[in-house]
C-alpha cells in the first residue's frame, strides 16, 4: 500500500459527494468564499464544538481530539495572511522562479552525479532533501551552511519520532522552536539593516500602500520566515522522494518519462497528485451551510483531506494508478483558493530538474531496502529512501 502513500483505498475512506455539495467548489471546501475561513489557535475538541472531516468521502462529524498543526502553530490573522501573500506573490512569480532554473539544474546535476558515484545512497539525504533546502536558502538569502540545522529545528513539526504524541511539545521541541525564533529574529534584523537581493530582504523592507501598518510587523515576518522555510524544505523533498518510490513501483511510467520529454510536465503534476505531502487542512465555518447533507454551523471546524480528494474516483480515472500522462489532472496538491501554494512554481521546477537529471544519467534505479516513512498524521513524508543507482 505504500504506493498509495496514505493507504487510501476504496475501503479505507468514506466516499465523496463533497465535490457536488453546498459550500464547495469542484475540489472540496470553498475556502475562497465566506462560508469557511482560517482560524488558528486553541483546541478543536472543546465541548460543544463540532468538527467535520471532508475528503473523498461523505462529511463525517466527530467530537474530541486534536486536528493538526494549525491547532498549535500561531499564524497571522486573515488580514495579516493576505498582507504576507501580497508581498510573497511578487517574489515567487513563474518568471522570477524561471530565472533560477539554470542554477537549480546545475545543482541537481551535481547531486545526482554524487549519488551515482556512490552507487547506493539515501536518496532523501543525498538528493531529494538537498535541492529544496538549497533553493530556499538562495531565495531567502540564508547562509547555506545553516540549512541542516534549520531543518533539524523544524522537523519536529513534520515527524513525531519515538513515542512522542502528535504535536506534543516536549523539551526538545520547545528548545527547537526557541532556537528557530532566535535565528529568525537575528536574520530579520540583519535583512532590515543590510538588505540584499533576496526575497526576505524585499519582504522585510517593503512598503504596502494603503495598509496600516505599512510594513510587515515582526510577528508577520517571523511567520513568513518560518512558514516559507518549513514549506519549502519539507514538502518538495517528500514529493521528489515519493516520485522515486512511485517510479520503482510503476516502471512503465519511468520509461514514459525517460523516453518522452513532453511527458515531464504532466508527470510532475501526477507526482504532486500521487504524493500529496500535505495531507489535509482545517478551516472554520463562518456561517451556516450544508455539505453533502451534513449541517455545518458557524464556528464548526471543517477538516478536508486534499490527499483523499486526489484519489476521488468521481474525478480521476483509475485514481490508484500512477499515470505520467494523466490529463486532465485537477489535483489539490497545491491547495486552492486563497490558500493556494505560492511556491507551486518553485516546487514544480525542483521536481522537474531533479527527475530530468536523474532519468538522463541513471540507468538502473531500484530500492536498496525498505522505505522509512515519517510518523505523522499531517504530512506524508519519507525519512530514509535507500536506493541503488547505475549510470547509463
Amino acid at each position: 500500500m505504500r504506493g498509495q502513500p496514505l493507504g487510501l483505498g476504496d475501503g479505507d475512506h468514506v466516499r465523496s459527494k463533497t465535490r457536488q455539495g453546498a459550500g464547495v467548489d469542484g475540489h472540496g471546501v470553498d475556502v475562497g468564499s465566506e462560508v469557511v475561513g482560517s482560524q488558528r489557535g486553541g483546541e478543536s475538541g472543546r465541548a460543544g464544538r463540532r468538527e467535520h472531516v471532508v475528503g473523498a468521502g461523505d462529511v463525517v462529524a466527530h467530537a474530541g481530539g486534536r486536528v493538526g498543526a494549525e491547532e498549535h502553530r500561531a499564524g497571522p490573522s486573515h488580514h495579516g495572511h493576505q498582507r504576507v501573500r501580497l508581498l510573497v506573490s511578487k517574489g515567487l512569480t513563474p518568471r522570477t522562479i524561471g530565472r533560477l532554473e539554470d542554477e537549480l539544474r546545475g545543482r541537481a546535476a551535481r547531486l545526482v552525479s554524487a549519488a551515482l558515484d556512490a552507487g547506493s545512497c539515501d536518496f532523501v539525504e543525498t538528493v531529494g532533501g538537498e535541492l529544496p533546502m538549497q533553493a530556499i536558502c538562495i531565495l531567502l538569502g540564508i547562509p547555506e551552511s545553516d540549512r541542516h540545522q534549520l531543518f533539524e529545528w523544524i522537523e519536529h513539526s513534520f515527524d513525531f519520532k519515538g513515542d512522542r504524541g502528535a504535536f506534543e511539545t516536549t523539551d526538545d521541541v520547545a528548545r527547537a522552536a526557541a532556537s528557530m525564533f532566535e535565528y529568525g529574529t537575528a536574520l530579520i534584523a540583519d535583512k532590515r539593516a543590510h538588505p540584499a537581493d533576496d526575497m526576505l530582504s524585499i519582504v522585510c523592507n517593503a512598503t504596502l500602500p494603503g495598509e496600516d501598518p505599512p510594513q510587515l510587523t515582526d510577528q508577520e515576518l517571523q511567520f513568513f520566515f518560518s512558514l516559507v522555510w518549513a514549506a519549502g524544505a519539507d514538502t518538495t523533498r517528500n514529493a521528489i522522494a515519493g516520485a522515486v518510490v512511485a517510479l520503482t513501483e510503476f516502471p512503465g511510467e519511468l520509461a514514459v518519462l525517460r523516453d518522452d520529454a513532453d511527458a515531464m510536465s504532466t508527470g510532475v503534476e501526477e507526482i504532486v497528485r500521487w504524493t500529496h505531502p500535505a495531507a489535509y487542512n482545517r478551516r472554520t465555518a463562518t456561517r451556516e451551510t450544508q455539505l453533502a447533507g451534513q449541517r455545518i454551523e458557524p464556528g464548526d471546524k471543517v477538516v478536508f483531506w486534499e490527499a483523499s480528494a486526489n484519489r476521488d474516483e468521481l474525478v480521476f480515472a483509475e485514481p490508484f494508478r500512477f499515470d505520467a500522462r494523466r490529463q486532465p489532472n485537477p489535483h489539490l496538491g497545491f491547495g486552492h483558493g486563497v490558500h493556494h501554494c505560492l511556491g507551486a512554481s518553485l516546487a514544480r521546477l525542483e521536481i522537474r530538474v531533479v527527475l530530468t537529471e536523474l532519468l538522463a544519467r541513471a540507468g538502473r534505479i531500484e530500492l536498496a531496502g525498505p522505505v522509512e516513512w515519517t510518523r505523522s498524521n499531517k504530512h506524508t513524508g519519507i525519512r530514509h529512501l535507500p536506493v541503488r543507482l547505475d549510470a547509463r
